[in-house]
C-alpha cells in the first residue's frame, strides 16, 4: 500500500514540477502576495504573540494567575494547572503555538481539539480593521470562534486524563537566557509557519488556475488551502457583510490544511483523522452561535 502510495506523491511532485516550470510568472505572483502577507500582516502580529507565550510559560505564568479563575477552568475541563496556562496562551497566541506547547502532554489529543484558537491581533487589527474596515464584526466572529472551542472542550472534558504533577525544581535561569532560548524556539515556529504557507500558496495557485470558481466559493477554496490568503481573498470580494463575516469564520476555525500541516510539523504526535472531526463539530457550532450574536447585536 505504501508503494502506491509513494507512486501517487511521485506523479504529483512531477506535476508540481511542470507546472512551476509551464507558469513561473503566476507561480512568482503568487509567491510575492503570500510572502507580503506573512510579512506585513502576519510577523507583526504571530512574532510577539509566540515569542511572548514563549517567555511566560518558562516564567511559571501558571502560578500567577487568580486561583478562583485557575480553579474554575481545571473544574470546567477537568484538566492540570499547566494545562490551564496552555489554554490561555493559546487563546492569546494562536494556532499553530498549542501544538508547540503539547508536544509533551499527555492528553495532547483532546486538548488540541479545543485550543486551536486564531490569533485575535491578527482578527482584530488586520482582518477587521484593514481588511473589513469592521471591527464590530470581527469582535463577534473572535467570540462566537472561542465560545465554540470552550464547548468542545466541555464535551471532551470526561476524556482528559489528570495526571499528577510531579514536584519541579527552581528554575534559576535568568531572564536573558530565558528570553534567548525563546526567541530561537520562536523562530523555528515561525520558519515552520511560514514555509507551509508558502508552499501551499503555490498549491492554490494550481488548483485556482485548473479549475475557474466564482466567487465567493474562490476565496473558499483558497481559505481551506491557506487561511490568510483566503481571509484576504473574501475582505476584497463585493459580497454582503454577513455572508463575509460567516465564510471568515469558516476559515479561522477550520484554520485550513496549511495550519494542520503546521501543526503537524510541529507536534508530530496528533491523530489527525480525530482532530478534522472535531474541527467539523467546531465549525457547525460556531457559525451557529455566530448567527445568534449578529442577530442579537
Amino acid at each position: 500500500m505504501k508503494k502506491y502510495i509513494n507512486i501517487l506523491l511521485v506523479i504529483i511532485f512531477i506535476l508540481f514540477e511542470v507546472f512551476l516550470l509551464s507558469n513561473s510568472d503566476i507561480v512568482i505572483k503568487t509567491f510575492n502576495k503570500s510572502f507580503n502577507i506573512c510579512i506585513y500582516t502576519l510577523l507583526p502580529t504571530m512574532f510577539f504573540s509566540i515569542l511572548f507565550s514563549q517567555i511566560l510559560i518558562k516564567l511559571k505564568f501558571e502560578k500567577y494567575i487568580p486561583n478562583n479563575i485557575k480553579k474554575f477552568i481545571k473544574k470546567l475541563f477537568n484538566i492540570s494547572d499547566d494545562e490551564v496556562t496552555i489554554i490561555l496562551l493559546s487563546m492569546i497566541s494562536g494556532y499553530p503555538n498549542n501544538a508547540r506547547m503539547l508536544i509533551d502532554n499527555k492528553n495532547l489529543n483532546n486538548i488540541i481539539n479545543y485550543t486551536s484558537f486564531v490569533n485575535p491581533v491578527f482578527l482584530i487589527c488586520t482582518v477587521g480593521a484593514i481588511y473589513l474596515k469592521n471591527i464590530k464584526i470581527s469582535i463577534i466572529i473572535l467570540f462566537s470562534h472561542y465560545i465554540s472551542n470552550f464547548i468542545i472542550g466541555i464535551i471532551l472534558r470526561n476524556k482528559n486524563l489528570i495526571i499528577s504533577k510531579k514536584e519541579e525544581k527552581n528554575n534559576n535561569e535568568s531572564f536573558f537566557k530565558i528570553y534567548s532560548t525563546s526567541l530561537k524556539s520562536t523562530i523555528v515556529t515561525l520558519s515552520v509557519i511560514f514555509s507551509n504557507i508558502l508552499f501551499f500558496s503555490i498549491i492554490n495557485s494550481l488548483i485556482v488556475n485548473i479549475v475557474k470558481f466564482n466567487e465567493p466559493i474562490n476565496s473558499i477554496v483558497l481559505g481551506i488551502i491557506e487561511f490568510s490568503n483566503g481571509i484576504y481573498s473574501i475582505s476584497k470580494t463585493n459580497i454582503d457583510i454577513f455572508i463575509k463575516a460567516i465564510c471568515i469564520l469558516f476559515m479561522i476555525t477550520f484554520s485550513s490544511f496549511s495550519i494542520h500541516a503546521q501543526m503537524i510539523s510541529i507536534n508530530e504526535k496528533i491523530k489527525y483523522i480525530k482532530f478534522l472531526m472535531f474541527k467539523i463539530l467546531n465549525i457547525l457550532i460556531s457559525s451557529i452561535i455566530f448567527i445568534i450574536f449578529y442577530l442579537l447585536f
